[in-house]
């Protein structure tokens, strides 16, 4: 670099203790290392800068020597006998430029020394960092950078900006894609019944694998217990209650039927006597009055459901107050708290009959060049509104049996449909899965 100026040379951002500069010194040139250049500056500023390390040197017995090295590489050792470890070393006090360290020992006794800092230099300029980002590592042959984050960091720390991407620093921030990692695998199924007296409170005691007889009024849980080969059991509960069966009413009196309200109209034409003739026709006959009611122009007698006492001392009216309405729906009935009923729906009111399928999910049957793949699967009987309950029916061999759980274990989803029902996976099962629905 002899045919270059100063001026041309790349500017040095720092000086490394390695480094070399050519100096002439009483009439002779010779080199100066950046560590001399070091020592001499802190001893011109009267100062070690400050302790860099303290390093077991040697041991002899119960003796330990110690090296503690100063910022300017001067040193000096320390032997301790062995029995008083250091327990810690800690600056204690400052006066000016000096610092004073205590090192304390386990047996209670103190080895104090100073240190003489150099003096505060001027503030330098204040350096600013900058960032460029590039697609690959900037190259003479290519080296496009902007200010979009990407695949690559530069970064340059001064005060200007910098000229060029060769100022830069150049890390790769953005890492290779990693490998993918193994599905969840589900190892168990179960599914569990329990009649109870509470729709909210999840019951205690023993559940059955098979559906039990609910009475009317009670409640059936149904749980539901997932094992995969990793993570804890996922656990699910369903709740439905039994509706309780509408009690009868009045269906008619002497042949007259209740109206649109309940009320049962009688006129004394309606009711007969111990002769066969109505009272309607006694009362036209002879009589002066009925229940307190006396006959019109025509003879005939007007009285009403309170105008008729029962065996019991009340009145018809008094009787049928209260009493439940005409039921005019057959099947299972549902109450309305106000004293009226209607016909139960099934699925909603009360739990519909639990209906079984099988079928097979055909490893040819996927669908999907990506995940999630989808298959169709026909079961006939199937409706679009039922939750199904769906596992698998592994296969007696074992080898067989193992393939197919394995395979199970990428279906993460099962929707129903009408007649079938549409499953959902990670990957493509690669076997035949035989399996069970049950539908609610």
């Amino acid at each position: 670099m002899a045919d270059k100026s100063i001026e041309q040379l790349n500017a040095a951002e720092k000086v490394y203790l390695s480094d070399l500069f050519v100096l002439q010194q009483s009439g002779t040139a010779k080199k100066l290392t950046g560590q001399v250049l070091k020592n001499w500056l802190l001893e011109l500023a009267q100062g070690h800068g400050g302790i860099t390390s303290i390093v077991l040197q040697s041991t002899s017995g119960l003796n330990k020597t110690y090296r503690i090295t100063l910022a300017d590489d001067t040193y000096f050792d320390m032997t301790v006998s062995d029995g008083k470890g250091i327990t810690s070393v800690a600056k204690t006090g400052t006066s000016g430029l000096v610092d004073t360290y205590t090192m304390k020992f386990n047996a209670g006794s103190d080895f104090v020394f100073t240190v003489k800092n150099g003096e505060k230099g001027d503030k330098g300029d204040a350096d600013r960092l900058y960032f460029k980002f590039a697609s690959q590592k900037p190259t003479d042959a290519s080296h496009n950078m902007g200010d979009v984050p990407d695949e690559w960091l530069g970064f340059y720390a001064g005060t200007t900006p910098p000229s060029g991407w060769q100022d830069y620093t150049w890390v790769r921030i953005k890492g290779d894609k990693g490998d993918k990692g193994d599905a969840a695998k589900l190892t168990s199924h179960s599914t569990t019944y329990m009649v109870s007296d509470s729709g909210t409170v999840v019951p205690s005691g023993s559940w059955v694998s098979d559906v039990p007889n609910v009475p009317q009024g009670k409640y059936l849980w149904t749980k539901t217990v997932l094992t995969f080969n990793t993570g804890d059991p996922v656990t699910s509960y369903s709740v439905s209650r039994f509706g309780i069966d509408g009690s009868g009413a009045v269906s008619s009196v002497n042949g007259k039927n209740p109206d649109p309200t309940g009320s049962v109209s009688v006129l004394a034409e309606d009711i007969p006597t111990s002769s066969g003739a109505s009272v309607q026709a006694a009362l036209n006959a002879a009589v002066k009055t009925v229940n307190g009611q006396k006959p019109d122009d025509t003879g005939a007698v007007t009285i009403g459901a309170a105008d008729i006492r029962t065996a019991s001392g009340t009145t018809v009216e008094q009787e049928l107050t209260g009493k439940q309405k005409k039921i005019m729906v057959s099947g299972l009935l549902k109450g309305d708290g106000s004293g009226g009923v209607s016909q139960a729906v099934a699925g909603t009111d009360y739990q519909a009959p639990v209906r079984s399928y099988t079928a097979t999910i055909p490893a040819s049957g996927w669908a999907g060049s990506e995940a999630p793949y989808t298959c169709n699967v026909t079961v006939t009987g199937l409706l679009a509104a039922d939750k199904p309950i769906v596992d698998v029916v592994p296969s007696v061999t074992y080898a067989t049996a193992e393939s197919q759980i394995e395979a199970y274990g990428h279906i993460y989803r099962m929707v129903a449909q009408e007649n079938k029902i549409v499953a959902y996976a990670t990957d493509k099962p690669a076997v035949d899965i035989p399996i069970q629905v049950k539908a609610v």
